[in-house]
């Protein structure tokens, strides 16, 4: 059983550490579009982002 649950360990952290490429990949081409990035650019990238922070408006939410 030992071996069978270290191969499932293998295959999760593989898996894991896929994903973590693709992410860091991710950022990094975001780090370079950033500076040149408009809101609405960033907001159709991050849609969750523009919903919480259009409720924070509606809310008049202000305190940072």
């Amino acid at each position: 059983m030992k071996l069978k649950e270290a191969k499932e360990a293998e295959q999760r952290s593989l898996q894991e550490s896929e994903r973590l490429e693709k992410e860091i990949a991710k950022i990094q081409e975001l780090k370079k579009k950033i500076t040149t990035m408009t809101a609405d650019e960033y907001f159709a990238q991050y849609p969750e982002l523009k919903a919480k922070f259009d409720e924070e408006i509606k809310n008049d939410n202000w305190g940072y």
